[in-house]
């Protein structure tokens, strides 16, 4: 009998959020399954900024899923604090790499059709 060797494989996607939900502290930390003292210092390091409305404390849609994008690099990868920076550094070059391209390939078409 034949094993086959299964790899984990992980998968990035990128889609553009933009929402205009805001959460306090407590629900962000519910939806980020993160700890409150671990969101404030993931906001003191600059992974995530968060926007003081009413002497609060919110975060958007997006910093959410930046959390919990930082906790699975963390739990379930394994990969340490600095890591994850240089990870989420290299996301956001890849993201807007992408979006360049996409820009080119939009403007090879439309000089295409106007040919």
């Amino acid at each position: 009998m034949n094993e086959e060797n299964e790899e984990n494989e992980t998968h990035i996607v990128f889609q553009q959020y933009s929402t205009s939900l805001s959460y306090s502290e407590h629900e962000t930390a519910e939806a980020s399954h993160l700890g409150i003292g671990a969101i404030r210092y993931l906001h003191t390091l600059g992974l995530i900024e968060g926007k003081k409305t009413n002497g609060e404390l919110r975060y958007s849609e997006e910093e959410v899923i930046q959390l919990r994008r930082i906790r699975r690099l963390q739990h379930d990868l394994g990969v340490n604090l600095a890591g994850v920076e240089v990870i989420l550094h290299l996301l956001k070059r890849l993201e807007a790499i992408y979006q360049e391209l996409e820009q080119e390939r939009n403007r090879v078409e439309s000089e295409r059709n106007d040919q």
